[in-house]
């Protein structure tokens, strides 16, 4: 896939995520016991052949750079081309925040100029997904179109675009600011683009004030006669716009069927910057059922419907159910928890109960003692 060049924004983080980006963009949330957000699609397009791929950033992204790390775990670490870190610094008016997508795209006009290649490969970071870009590369140029979208079934509750693909399989319509169930399919917000489509829509977008990729630029392509054919996703796909959002996404990994979608067995595997760990300790009174657990826990109490990041310690007489834990957090001897969502290196006391519900989980900042 020589004639492809992956970017990827990591902007702004909604409100709604709380005390989960507190202090890290949306793409760095931990996920999944080992992985951040942005690993799903950064490994979609390296599993795809991409070998020269941008990141560009807004704020909040010290926790993007520590985990990137020059690129390595993805096979980015190159003399020539590899990954580059693109910080929000490109326009004077931004000053270090860009109002949309086209406004950040601009910030990196002289790296978009300076790429060889013939296509871009344009995604979010915060995408909870496991793309098959090859699949995605074919149609794109079986179709003979400048642009293909990629979308999936569903309709999540969180505002969205829809695109309504024609019978010939291109989208004759783009529905803006949706909720739930609709007309056509949900984008994705993955795309595949010639390079010169995207300088013309930025030089559109710039002249006219605009600062939107979709309401502006996609907007702009289709009413002009632009034809974006439309690549369907059939597995498991969820945007992280807010704590449920993330919950729920942590939750369904507990599903077969998207865990197998997420992790598939072959050659679209997810990488991520590794952290060494012993083995998870058991001990005769701990009770595990239906978790998911990363090496290097200590568990003396009771698990049920969980996912554990690495160095978390469950105390004799603890019990969790239905919660994320991440890294190194301590439950101590008989705590309840129920519905949470602990960030890093919390520790919650002994004998302290917190129960939140399905739609309404706790969070717990990052280094909270409770």
């Amino acid at each position: 896939m020589n004639d492809m060049q992956g970017i990827l924004y990591s902007l702004r983080s909604d409100p709604e995520l709380g005390a989960l980006v507190a202090d890290r963009n949306t793409a760095a949330i931990p996920f999944g016991g080992r992985y951040r957000l942005i690993d799903f699609m950064l490994s979609s397009m390296t599993n795809a052949g991409v070998r020269d791929l941008g990141v560009v950033m807004d704020r909040d992204y010290q926790s993007l750079l520590d985990h990137l790390s020059g690129g390595r775990e993805w096979d980015l670490a190159r003399h020539t081309g590899g990954l580059r870190l693109l910080p929000p610094f490109g326009l004077p008016e931004s000053k270090g925040r860009f109002g949309g997508c086209m406004e950040a795209l601009r910030g990196v006009r002289s790296y978009i100029e300076s790429i060889p290649h013939e296509n871009i490969v344009l995604s979010a970071g915060d995408l909870a997904a496991n793309i098959d870009l090859t699949a995605v590369r074919e149609l794109h140029l079986a179709s003979g179109a400048e642009m293909t979208a990629v979308c999936a079934d569903g309709g999540p509750l969180y505002s969205h675009h829809r695109l309504v693909p024609d019978g010939d399989g291109f989208a004759s319509r783009l529905l803006f600011s949706q909720s739930g169930p609709g007309e056509g399919l949900l984008s994705l917000e993955v795309y595949i683009l010639k390079k010169s489509l995207l300088l013309s829509l930025m030089d559109y977008c710039a002249s006219s004030g605009e600062l939107h990729f979709h309401r502006s630029g996609v907007a702009h392509y289709l009413k002009t006669g632009g034809r974006i054919a439309v690549y369907r996703h059939e597995g498991y796909a969820r945007r992280i716009r807010s704590a449920l959002d993330y919950y729920e996404a942590s939750m369904a990994l507990l599903c077969p069927e998207a865990m197998d979608s997420l992790f598939p067995s072959g050659a679209r595997r997810v990488r991520t910057r590794e952290r060494a760990e012993t083995s998870t300790y058991y001990s005769d009174t701990a009770e595990v059922e239906n978790s998911l657990l990363a090496d290097g826990c200590y568990i003396e109490g009771r698990v049920r419907g969980c996912v554990l990041f690495s160095g978390v310690r469950v105390e004799k007489g603890a019990e969790l159910e239905n919660c994320v834990v991440m890294h190194d957090c301590v439950i101590g001897r008989g705590a309840h928890l129920r519905c949470a969502v602990a960030d890093k290196g919390c520790v919650v006391s002994e004998g302290v109960t917190l129960a939140g519900n399905e739609r309404l989980p706790i969070l717990i900042p990052k280094g909270a003692r409770i």
